[in-house]
């Protein structure tokens, strides 16, 4: 038998009923960036632009997630520790902060543009993104010619464009001879 409702109740008060808990407002996006800056709660940041990153506070979360992976890929990426020792093993002098500060807004681009897609974004894949930037930037700054030779590869430079690409492909590798095999690669393809 069904019970008609009173005048005095709610439909309101029949989910207060079942969940008496009152739920935590949502996280501003402001809280969440600065939690990332102290180095907290990357995957909620993460969680926040793949639902909210068309929002207006969306690019402060993506530019202190990218600070913050920028920042990790020497710990945490194996592929940009290699390139990054090719890089140094090649007598290269080269502004590597410097690089790694003009990596973060191109990571942060790159992390709106990835919550426009569907689905989540792990962590990995940021991280990778960041090691793909940061090898980008600092291909502007290395010597082909010294950094081909160090690895045995008897190529013609390239173009800087193609050099970042070549670079970029190569934080793939988890070994000097898989940097050797990802540039050299990478460099035949634009020929």
């Amino acid at each position: 038998m069904h019970r008609v409702m009173d005048q005095a109740e709610s439909p309101g008060r029949y989910g207060g009923e079942i969940d008496d808990e009152p739920r935590k407002p949502r996280r501003s996006a402001r809280q969440i960036a600065r939690a990332v800056d102290a180095g907290r709660n990357v995957g909620a940041a993460l969680r926040h632009l793949d639902g909210h990153g068309t929002e207006p506070g969306a690019l402060g979360v993506a530019e202190a997630l990218a600070r913050f992976l920028v920042a990790r890929c020497d710990s945490h990426h194996a592929g940009w520790r290699v390139v990054r020792q090719v890089v140094v093993d090649s007598a290269a002098d080269a502004p590597w902060e410097k690089c790694a500060r003009r990596a973060v807004p191109l990571v942060a681009e790159d992390l709106i543009t990835l919550a426009g897609e569907p689905g989540r974004t792990p962590l990995v894949r940021a991280q990778h993104i960041a090691a793909r930037r940061r090898a980008e930037q600092i291909a502007r700054h290395v010597d082909q010619v010294a950094v081909l030779a160090d690895l045995g590869l008897e190529q013609s430079p390239a173009t800087p464009e193609r050099w970042c690409l070549a670079l970029s492909s190569a934080v793939d590798a988890r070994s000097r001879e898989q940097v050797a095999r990802a540039v050299d690669r990478s460099l035949r393809e634009w020929e």
